[in-house]
């Protein structure tokens, strides 16, 4: 999650950035030297989080990999990096680096009113771009609604397609595992809105 507020006006070169990262209490995403300060998240945020990634790795492959929140997502080399909520690969190299993925299979971002736009639109463009990714999953907090973008084949073409109820399974079918939807909210209350 990442507020659209850079961190001062000046421009960090890319070893810059991680000597920074390696002591800094809040984490950054990197972006062409702007620096851009990690919002907090809510306790549904951070339970949603924590209901994907015990459903993936009780049903990852040998060979992949699930990580969370804290770790960084390599988009352009020295050049671009973020912290989606949730990263699952099977095509990282395990004796790459340990600071950041380079190859997801699907990332899962988290939706709130602060980062919404970014999640949809920015990450969007610049994820598809990814080779390796099949999925991206945006997941809504304030109600059931599971967004999931998927790679048709190894083309640059996409699907979308829309969850939104409980009893609805998500099929990443290029990886060979299911996500009932009813997992992802576990133990998620959602507020009552007034009807007029």
């Amino acid at each position: 999650m990442s507020s659209a507020i850079p961190k001062g006006d000046r421009k960090y070169t890319f070893a810059e950035y991680m000597a920074m990262e390696e002591t800094s209490v809040e984490k950054h995403d990197f972006y062409h030297g702007e620096i851009f300060a990690m919002a907090g998240s809510s306790k549904s945020h951070n339970n949603i989080i924590l209901n994907i990634a015990i459903a993936l790795r009780t049903t990852k492959k040998v060979g992949c990999d699930v990580f969370i929140d804290g770790m960084k997502l390599e988009i352009e080399k020295n050049e671009f990096y973020v912290y989606p909520d949730l990263i699952y690969t099977c095509n990282d190299n395990i004796k790459g680096s340990d600071l950041y993925v380079k190859n997801p299979s699907i990332i899962f971002e988290v939706l709130s009113d602060s980062t919404a736009l970014y999640d949809k639109e920015v990450k969007l463009k610049y994820y598809k771009r990814i080779e390796s990714l099949n999925y991206y999953v945006l997941v809504a907090q304030k109600e059931i609604m599971v967004e999931v973008y998927s790679r048709i084949n190894d083309s640059q073409i996409w699907q979308y397609q829309t969850f939104e109820n409980l009893n609805e399974t998500i099929e990443f079918e290029r990886l060979g595992f299911v996500l009932p939807v009813s997992v992802i909210y576990e133990n998620i209350g959602f507020e009552e809105t007034e009807k007029s």
